[in-house]
């Protein structure tokens, strides 16, 4: 999980906004820094040109999509697929908008198109010396924001629900539950920098490999669950006000009532530290087990009852390092 600020323009935003764009495309010319460690469900922000303030004329952010996906288009293929969910209200404003910042003033060939949705707008911006973090004044595209401290997100987070989200998107469009998409971000951040620290249950590098091997699959067959952190040993999916978290249990006979063991108190865990956030109220969590061996009937029970639920998979040999 990496959460990305990026240089925005205010405008362009602020059109999104007003026009209730629950999803838009965030594009950049081809030749821009790619983004390294960025995945489907990480979030990033818009630290917006024309929100400047103090002699630092620091900006500030005003808001945030989740990365969706990312494709290469001509200006042209950009305009015909996404059309005013590109920020502009013609397609000679958008080419208007992207010379003006272009060094060679002339339309790259290639656009990357970064797909963000569930977009979310703060009331009023967020500044990030507020929380401790100070970026360079000529910082010309993006930074990783818990790439020092894993914590930021979260914070930042916090920090818009003081400050307040947005609430015109939603009443401008049905497909744009801001607030509900808010609190469901604030408390996968917030459970993130809970359980950061808590052991991984496959000690051994073959079997973290064949665990991951097995929560890929699971997402690739489930597109709407993405991974709860970057150490990748849980996904997360919400429906409703109902949280399910999964994990994968690598394991042999000898072993395998140990590990069970430690997985269940692990889920013990997560499950008192969901509840102790306040924005969880109202909401219920459960949790799902892929493992590779079956276990008894009364295994299962006893998961069960702990709203477990076990899914034996059979793990793909691989001879690769994922």
């Amino acid at each position: 999980m990496s959460s990305i600020a990026y240089i925005t323009d205010k405008k362009m935003i602020e059109f999104h906004r007003l026009n209730g764009n629950a999803s838009i495309n965030f594009w950049r010319p081809s030749s821009s820094k790619r983004f390294t460690d960025f995945h489907p469900g990480d979030l990033l922000f818009f630290l917006a040109k024309g929100t400047e303030r103090g002699p630092q004329k620091e900006k500030g952010l005003i808001g945030y999509g989740r990365y969706s996906q990312a494709i290469k288009l001509s200006f042209k293929q950009m305009w015909n697929q996404y059309g005013l969910l590109n920020g502009y209200p013609s397609e000679a404003a958008l080419k208007e908008a992207i010379l003006k910042v272009s060094k060679e003033k002339n339309l790259a060939h290639q656009f990357s198109c970064v797909k963000l949705t569930n977009i979310v707008f703060f009331q009023s911006p967020v500044y990030l010396s507020e929380l401790g973090l100070h970026i360079s004044s000529n910082l010309e595209s993006y930074l990783y924001l818990d790439k020092e401290d894993p914590q930021t997100t979260a914070s930042i987070l916090k920090k818009a629900k003081e400050v307040g989200i947005d609430s015109w998107t939603s009443i401008v469009s049905n497909n744009a539950p801001s607030d509900r998409v808010f609190e469901e971000d604030l408390i996968r951040h917030i459970l993130t920098t809970k359980i950061n620290d808590l052991p991984d249950h496959n000690h051994k590098p073959e079997d973290q490999r064949k665990a991951l091997r097995l929560l890929t699959t699971h997402q690739k067959n489930n597109p709407e669950m993405h991974w709860l952190n970057d150490h990748k040993q849980e996904l997360f999916y919400f429906e409703g006000d109902h949280l399910t978290i999964t994990s994968a249990l690598i394991s042999n006979k000898t072993d395998f009532t140990q590990k069970l063991l430690l997985i269940l108190g692990k889920f013990q865990v997560i499950s008192k530290q969901a509840h102790d956030i306040p924005s969880f109220n109202g909401k219920s969590i459960s949790f799902k087990l892929l493992t590779d061996l079956e276990a008894s009937k009364e295994w299962e029970d006893i998961l069960k009852a702990y709203q477990i639920e076990l899914l034996t998979q059979v793990v793909v040999v691989s001879t690769d390092n994922a």
